[in-house]
């Protein structure tokens, strides 16, 4: 069945319905009961806003929603407050309000900028004292401050009521001295004219974030129609919008709702231009050879074209509950509000804060800063350390040993007590250990390497001494292993080969042994094509490391043909050091 969907001006209750959203019929204990004594008792609200001298621009603008008001729209079933600005400071906008509302393509903005931002549901009245940080909900969804005391006078949103409490059979009226401004989300205000930005452009990343909003019906919000040949129509079609950047885990943050407070540093159009361009030479899928069979070149089309994006966009955003947590173990520090992201990434908050901030604005769910300077390297938003437990079967795709010898290879487990290096930690308590039979023939294992840049890299194994676990061995007893190392990469051939026997950690310590050059320097290994797939499995990878321990000969004679690793590093490095 098709599903038809009509927009159309509803009388009435309907009308209203349609217009401001259900609301309850909740009078709240306020002590401002309906009773013979309250002026405008029996009448209703737009009765009692029709009668005010100094209210007649406001309801110009309230009767040019719709022709079919009449004196019901405000329905009576419903409790509602109104601040209503008087005419002195209506009368220069007026007009061009009422135009916007004649105009579909500008109606709804102003139904929900103007129109819903002087309405809140329930009774709120203008009582005793109302304190600073006293905020109601509007039926537009924002929350604004409504503030003051008797004897000082009340404020919406820093606005002065003129008269408040006037009471109606339905609800309540504060004359406001002027309207109030209406504050944009920092979802909302990215997508404004450059010229409330001071002329900033920042419509790249906008209209970047903005593609991904999904628009879908909702049918339970929607007000039925009748059944016309057989399908249902809708006299108000509801629909919902999301976006999949919306979220603090793999996102922006919940920038578009009002109960979350965010700061967002958004880069001029020439910073993200900069950086996309910046980006092609890092995530270079050059790899038709040895792609996984699962990805095609559209797909590569579209990594390409994403993951730069989103690896850039989500240190944007930062969100002031975390921001708190942050400091409270790193003062004068900040985290972004990307949360899948694990360890955290923390910087000091003088790196967003400084004389690149050209533009700035309080939103009503926090505040919109616009940099001219990308404030994060390269290192920062792609490069990450790739860090490969050498524990990890997935990753250990081969283990073997010269001659077809036997070996025992496996997961191990150490705790700090049971270690002679009571200083050293190994990460996660565990490591592989692999020994061959033949103390002279020594072991080869095999890694692959997930989702590598195409950039620079220093290389570094985590190497554990021999009889590390056993306590009834003597430090002066543990011994070092001489290795050999190959990185290759399908496509690309041998990246980097090291086979001089001169290659060894240190016995008495768990090692961080970088790969070194044939000046005993460390190696800077250049990965030419880009794996940064996010796979789930590790055998779609092509880039391998092969790390052999060899026996160097007679001429070192305390040494260890097995292999202890823990972890195995790639440090991506701007150019060579």
């Amino acid at each position: 069945m098709k599903t038809i969907f009509k927009h159309k001006f509803l009388a009435g209750a309907a009308l209203f319905a349609a217009l401001f959203a259900a609301a309850s019929c909740e009078d709240n204990d306020t002590g401002l009961k309906v009773t013979e004594d309250v002026p405008y008792a029996d009448k209703t609200l737009y009765e009692v806003l029709n009668e005010q001298d100094d209210l007649t621009s406001f309801m110009e603008v309230i009767n040019a929603c719709g022709p079919e008001f009449a004196d019901s729209l405000f329905n009576q079933s419903r409790v509602y407050t109104v601040f209503a600005p008087v005419n002195e400071a209506m009368d220069a906008m007026k007009e061009e309000l009422v135009a916007k509302l004649q105009n579909e393509d500008e109606r709804e903005q102003v139904l929900k900028t103007f129109v819903r931002a002087h309405v809140a549901n329930h009774l709120r009245p203008a009582n005793g004292v109302l304190e600073e940080g006293n905020r109601i909900m509007m039926l537009n969804d924002k929350k604004t401050e409504f503030t003051g005391s008797y004897s000082d006078g009340y404020e919406f949103d820093n606005v002065r009521i003129v008269e408040p409490n006037i009471r109606a059979w339905n609800g309540i009226v504060h004359k406001l001295e002027a309207p109030v401004e209406y504050k944009h989300s920092i979802w909302e205000f990215l997508a404004v004219d450059s010229e409330e930005m001071d002329g900033y452009k920042v419509d790249s990343l906008a209209n970047y974030l903005y593609s991904f909003n999904v628009r879908e019906f909702d049918e339970y919000q929607s007000v039925l129609g009748p059944v016309v040949n057989g399908e249902q129509t809708y006299l108000d079609s509801v629909f919902v919008v999301s976006n999949k950047w919306l979220n603090p885990y793999s996102g922006v943050g919940y920038i578009d709702l009002e109960d979350s407070i965010y700061t967002m540093y958004v880069p001029t159009n020439d910073v993200w231009n900069e950086y996309m361009a910046l980006a092609d030479s890092y995530f270079k899928y050059d790899c038709d050879a040895f792609m996984p069979a699962t990805l095609d070149t559209t797909i590569l089309d579209s990594l390409r074209n994403y993951y730069p994006r989103i690896n850039f966009i989500k240190y944007l955003s930062y969100s002031e509950g975390e921001r708190k947590y942050i400091e409270s173990k790193h003062p004068d520090s900040i985290s972004p509000a990307y949360l899948s992201d694990y360890p955290r990434k923390v910087f000091p908050k003088s790196q967003l804060e400084n004389e690149h901030v050209v533009f700035e604005k309080q939103m009503s769910n926090g505040f919109f800063k616009i940099v001219d300077k990308f404030p994060y390297s390269p290192l920062d938003v792609w490069l990450d350390t790739i860090k490969l437990e050498a524990e990890n079967n997935e990753m250990r795709f081969e283990c073997s040993a010269p001659n077809n010898s036997n070996i025992l290879a496996g997961k191990l487990q150490i705790n700090r007590e049971d270690s002679l290096l009571l200083n050293s930690e190994v990460s996660g308590s565990y490591y592989f250990e692999a020994i061959p039979s033949k103390v002279t023939d020594g072991v080869i294992v095999d890694f692959r390497i997930p989702n590598v840049m195409s950039t620079k890299y220093k290389v570094a194994l985590i190497v554990l001494p021999k009889h590390i676990a056993n306590p009834r061995v003597t430090a002066e007893e543990l011994m070092p292993t001489y290795f050999n190392v190959k990185i290759t990469q399908a496509g690309s051939g041998t990246l980097y080969e090291y086979t001089d026997n001169k290659f060894t950690n240190r016995e008495n310590v768990v090692d961080t042994l970088f790969l070194i050059d044939d000046k005993g320097e460390p190696a800077i290994i250049d990965i030419p094509a880009c794996e940064y797939y996010k796979l789930s499995s590790y055998k779609d990878y092509s880039t391998t490391i092969t790390v052999s321990s060899i026996n160097p000969g007679r001429s070192v004679p305390r040494k260890d043909t097995s292999i202890r690793l823990d972890a195995i590093l790639l440090i991506p490095v701007l150019e060579e050091e």
